[in-house]
């Protein structure tokens, strides 16, 4: 149960946890949001624990039936076969999401650790970082063929963020080095510096809202692994596998909230979408985090984009043996395409956010609940399963999530392009 919740942890946890700060600074600079804010991702993830506990569940509850392994199979068995190439689609669209991602948050912790070195120019800018990383380090790793080696990688980033979790507490304790006088205040760019009182606060009500909550989507998203986690789960059951999903997702909570909260009560209305990029490239404690974030996302990278490659064969090249060569080919066309996007696109933030708000709201609150609807309707059809008030409760709790996902999806895309790129009309 340690190591699964470990594991667990460690899959939701990534780097859309760095982007939550900004996503309460769309609601404004005032440190009294912290509260709904905090209640709103405790919502959030419990919503996902559910979501997350009956992708695992569904896939046990007809005994006479073959368990699936995968959210795409058990779309294809439930719902049909000419529909489950939008369950590929977003298992495509989301790796390639979270690699852009990557590659935009490299090139502003390699950029920031350049000016911490010393270097100026060309050679510190984030367009330098983002093609040396993607040539040197990122393409070599993405073509190995067994990614076995990366593994310390991960544990990298689950500690990383508990370091970046504490430094962000020092730095936010009174008469910090970001406060008032502070040593490297003068060092921030007039954008980067706190900044509170000027805006005041927006209801939870406001369009604004639907921001934080698309980001919230991305910092719980493991949705996909959910099979491999209930089958893998040592005495496995659905006893065991609640109690894992429980603990596993109060963590992430926890953490979330915890970044969230120290970022926005140090830099508030001037968070940005990357909260790192915040701190001052002198500080030599937010540099240790960079160093340890950067390790973490170039060893989690070839793993987005063998997922890229694997879900685009699926869909595009279906029957066909893939060579090496053609593997190879698929790689440098990816990294070129990702690489190109994130020398354009600079917002970490916007980003996170628009993966939370369409992929995230279909693989956690429509996907599964579309399945769950389908099978226990024919379970029910079949006599396996009583129609008992439960099961009818959970059935129109599962409609109001398939609704709820169909308008975040909309609504939560539609505002986190708003706030990037016309943010007066919100």
């Amino acid at each position: 149960m340690s190591s699964a919740t470990f594991n667990l942890v460690k899959a939701c946890v990534g780097s859309g946890v760095l982007a939550l700060p900004s996503g309460i600074a769309a609601l404004g600079d005032s440190p009294s949001l912290i509260i709904p804010a905090g209640l709103l991702m405790f919502v959030l993830g419990s919503l996902s624990a559910y979501s997350f506990y009956m992708i695992g569940r569904v896939s046990h509850m007809d005994g006479d039936k073959e368990t699936t392994n995968s959210l795409s199979t058990a779309w294809e068995q439930e719902v049909g076969k000419s529909s489950a190439w939008v369950v590929s689609l977003a298992c495509f669209l989301t790796p390639l999401g979270a690699a852009l991602t990557y590659s935009i948050m490299l090139g502003d912790l390699l950029s920031s650790l350049a000016c911490s070195a010393g270097l100026k120019g060309l050679a510190a800018s984030r367009h330098a970082s983002i093609l040396a990383v993607t040539a040197s380090i990122l393409y070599p790793l993405s073509n190995l063929k067994s990614l076995a080696a990366l593994s310390v990688a991960s544990i990298a980033g689950v500690g990383g963020v508990f370091i970046t979790c504490l430094v962000m507490l020092l730095r936010n304790l009174p008469g910090g080095p970001y406060s008032a006088g502070g040593a490297f205040l003068s060092t921030l760019a007039p954008s980067m510096q706190p900044s509170f009182g000027f805006v005041g606060s927006k209801s939870l009500l406001s369009p604004s809202v639907l921001i934080l909550i698309s980001m919230a989507a991305t910092a719980y998203l493991a949705h996909f692994s959910a099979h491999d986690f209930y089958d893998g789960l040592k005495d496995t059951s659905k006893a065991r596998f609640a109690k894992l999903t429980g603990i596993s997702f109060s963590i992430t909570a926890i953490v979330n909230c915890i970044v969230m909260s120290l970022g926005f009560l140090t830099f508030g209305g001037n968070c940005s979408g990357m909260i790192l990029n915040n701190y001052s490239a002198k500080d030599i404690g937010a540099s240790v985090c960079r160093v340890v974030t950067s390790i973490s996302l170039i060893g989690a990278y070839p793993l987005f984009m063998r997922a890229i490659k694997s879900t685009y064969f699926e869909l595009f090249q279906k029957g066909k043996d893939v060579t090496d060569d053609m593997n190879n080919k698929a790689t440098k066309a990816f990294l070129a395409f990702l690489t190109g996007m994130a020398l354009i696109l600079e917002d970490a933030g916007f980003m996170v956010g628009m993966m939370g708000a369409v992929m995230g709201s279909a693989i956690i609150y429509v996907f599964p609940s579309v399945i769950f609807l389908k099978l226990t309707s024919r379970l029910i059809e079949e006599g396996k399963i009583k129609k008992s008030r439960v099961i009818v409760s959970e059935r129109l709790a599962n409609k109001v999530m398939i609704g709820m996902g169909a308008l975040l999806a909309i609504l939560g895309g539609t505002a986190t392009v708003l706030n990037t790129f016309a943010p007066g009309m919100l």
